[in-house]
């Protein structure tokens, strides 16, 4: 996931909202429980984050082993950070990376002792895995779109350049203003 940190406040606040006004937990403070979600998804966010980077870094490191063996930047990244991610113990499926991150927020809430919940936990970790889907959705729409907007460009930009990436994150950008998201 690729997400601003404003984005990610949305999702943190959506979640704490729908947990709190349903009344599906308590907090004693509801300010710090909005935080302590906003900051388990954040957490996340910057574990793919410096994956990612470390795994860019590896391949950049070694751009003469992809020349000479013509194998694309994408998925050379691809494979140091499949590889990464097994030895942390992160998942990079999707699906499973939200549960994970599901997972993350449901222990939160039954050890937390600020916070008392009124639901089964795997009942909250079922709609707080629903509520994530919907934004990585939205954000893999976002991602496509963007690929495709510099695919279209009549010169072509290689990806991993920094060129590629300062175009990336500014069509991302506002991509997200469009779609109201920032």
């Amino acid at each position: 996931m690729k997400l601003p940190a404003k984005l990610v406040e949305r999702i943190a606040g959506s979640i704490a909202d729908e947990l709190l006004k349903k009344h599906i937990v308590e907090a004693d403070d509801e300010k710090k429980f909005r935080e302590d979600i906003y900051n388990i998804i954040s957490q996340a966010i910057e574990e793919e984050k410096q994956l990612e980077e470390e795994a860019e870094r590896l391949v950049q490191e070694h751009m003469e082993i992809l020349e000479s063996e013509e194998i694309r930047y994408r998925t050379a990244v691809m494979k140091v950070k499949e590889k990464l991610a097994e030895e942390r113990n992160i998942h990079l499926e999707p699906e499973e990376r939200l549960n994970q991150i599901a997972h993350r927020i449901k222990r939160y809430l039954e050890t937390e002792p600020s916070v008392e919940i009124f639901e089964e936990p795997n009942k909250i970790r079922r709609m707080v895995h629903e509520r994530l889907k919907e934004i990585v959705k939205q954000e893999k729409e976002i991602d496509k779109e963007v690929r495709s907007r510099i695919k279209s460009y009549s010169r072509k930009i290689l990806e991993g350049t920094p060129e590629w990436k300062i175009l990336y994150s500014r069509i991302y950008e506002d991509a997200l203003r469009r779609r109201g998201l920032l």
